[in-house]
């Protein structure tokens, strides 16, 4: 008998109403939130604890998405966790649930607010399987 482990989600927004629904979503489909109010916190919490990923907004006061994700790669203890970013930036409109950004040279998977539950949890499944198989993410067709 083989024994599921929870994985475990850092959750980093200035908005309480989306950590709350990021939770309730996640918890739902077995997985251990954390969470943090600002990206200094989220760092923060990024480093002292493990976690399988981290779902981040990308635009927050203190620490913005871009260098929320260059600090995560420049600790050795942090640069594996993959990254999905969710944004009001990008129009929910052309969100047709498969744009990344670039940053550095590394993809990250980044989705509009409001969010769309389904391809969000199908892509922090995805992303999970990747990093416990040792698979980069990769664009359609490349």
């Amino acid at each position: 008998m083989t024994v599921k482990t929870k994985r475990r989600i850092l959750v980093v927004d200035d908005d309480p109403n989306t950590i709350k629904i990021l939770e309730k979503w996640l918890v739902n489909n077995g997985c251990e939130v954390r969470s943090a109010l600002n990206g200094r916190i989220g760092l923060q919490k990024a480093k002292g604890e493990f976690f399988d990923l981290i779902l981040s907004d990308m635009m927050m006061p203190d620490v913005g998405g871009v260098e929320f994700a260059r600090e995560l790669k420049k600790d050795p203890s942090t640069a594996d966790i993959p990254v999905i970013f969710i944004t009001v930036t990008l129009g929910v409109e052309v969100d047709k649930g498969d744009e990344t950004i670039d940053i550095d040279g590394v993809l990250y998977r980044i989705f509009a607010k409001p969010l769309h539950r389904q391809k969000l949890l199908t892509e922090v499944r995805k992303s999970i399987n990747r990093r416990l198989h040792k698979n980069p993410f990769k664009i359609k067709g490349s």
